[in-house]
């Protein structure tokens, strides 16, 4: 048993190491600001959790507690702070490369400041 787990141990941990490199691939390929910060944040948030599942089994559950705790920060305050920085980065005037449905944001605004 101790064996199964030091492998499935290991192997979460290769996999969720996999995730975070192809997500600083795409923080380094990506064309703008948004779609690097796509990458960032959902790649590395699933990275750092298949590393703590990786942990969970290396320590053959002592750590669950901590280790769930730890997935629930990240599964929280992942979209949030990515959602947080690209408003912010929009409202700052970075603007995204948009295809054909456009840039909602933008046309909200655009409602706010003339309800017409």
């Amino acid at each position: 048993m101790n064996a199964f787990l030091a492998i499935a141990g290991s192997a979460f941990i290769l996999l969720g190491a996999l995730f975070s490199l192809l997500g600083a691939l795409g923080v380094w390929r990506l064309p703008d600001a948004y779609t690097r910060m796509h990458s960032a944040s959902k790649a590395g948030a699933l990275g750092a959790i298949l590393i703590l599942l990786g942990v969970l089994f290396a320590t053959a559950g002592m750590a669950w507690v901590e280790t769930l705790l730890a997935i629930a920060v990240l599964l929280v305050t992942a979209p949030m702070a990515a959602h947080a920085i690209s408003r912010a980065g929009h409202m700052a005037g970075v603007r995204p490369k948009v295809g054909p449905l456009g840039d909602a944001l933008e046309r909200a605004k655009d409602r706010v400041n003339d309800p017409q």
